[in-house]
């Protein structure tokens, strides 16, 4: 049997990390605007997928993000908003369509199918 992913979900939406708590499914979760820089590595540290969604401005985004690039991990960087944010978006690693419909899942839940 294959290992599942292990994804680490930042977000500074607490019901998004409420939700993903509530899921049942394995997530290392954390409010980056609550952690220290400290938890936050430790919580990437051996994930295969990286998911952050933010509030504010990609100048308000925790500079450890540089280490999860520079890893390779597969980085999702969205805006904390209803409407998709293209300036956050492009900083993930991501294509852009995979980035655009995990914004669209986690901004309307279940559904989107």
């Amino acid at each position: 049997m294959a290992a599942s992913a292990q994804i680490c979900l930042l977000s500074t939406s607490d019901t998004d990390l409420l939700s993903a708590r509530a899921s049942g499914a394995s997530f290392s979760l954390a409010n980056p605007a609550r952690a220290t820089g400290d938890e936050l590595r430790s919580m990437i540290d051996g994930a295969d997928l990286v998911v952050v969604r933010h509030l504010g401005s990609p100048h308000d985004l925790w500079d450890g993000l540089g280490d999860v690039r520079a890893a390779g991990t597969p980085l999702v960087i969205l805006g904390g908003e209803q409407q998709p944010s293209a300036e956050l978006m492009e900083l993930s690693t991501v294509p852009i369509g995979v980035a655009a419909e995990t914004h669209r899942y986690l901004s309307e839940g279940d559904r989107t199918t």
